[in-house]
């Protein structure tokens, strides 16, 4: 997914940016994780956070040359998988994550592929974000809705 470019300023990641986005990961998600499984586990969350890195395409989404979000995505079945979206808590809101979720559809679009994420059941406000931008029911697990946007609606 490399030379992708966009107004929306998002840039593939480079090795300089990993202390910040681990940073962002803990801003944007602590509270998350330690409602559904207890404790923030820095040992277990750094083991999360570097088969982010690995095993997906990070993005830095920027503003005004800033870094105020991420991207990680990869490839599930012939689909584009969103692997996590993450936005600086100050950021949130101010619709950031339509933005970089437009992003991701315009890609899948020109890909000719649809797009599923996992929500955590614990995050109502991001399902019903995804829900307003044509995702739909696709499973579920015990602690995520797994869900999915058609390949050709309209970013």
């Amino acid at each position: 997914m490399d030379g992708m470019t966009t107004a929306t300023d998002i840039r593939l990641a480079d090795d300089n940016d990993h202390e910040w986005l681990y940073t962002l990961h803990e801003l944007a998600h602590r509270a998350l994780v330690e409602e559904a499984y207890g404790p923030w586990d820095d040992a277990q969350q750094s083991d999360f956070f570097a088969a982010l890195i690995t095993d997906y395409d990070a993005y830095v989404v920027e503003s005004a040359g800033q870094p105020i979000g991420s991207l990680y995505l990869g490839t599930r079945d012939e689909d584009t998988f969103v692997a996590l979206v993450e936005i600086t808590p100050g950021q949130q809101g101010q619709g950031l994550g339509t933005s970089v979720l437009n992003w991701v559809a315009e890609y899948s679009q020109r890909e000719g592929r649809g797009t599923v994420l996992q929500v955590h059941k614990l995050n109502p406000a991001a399902k019903r974000l995804y829900e307003r931008l044509g995702y739909e029911p696709a499973g579920e697990t015990e602690t995520h809705f797994l869900l999915r946007r058609p390949a050709g609606l309209p970013a």
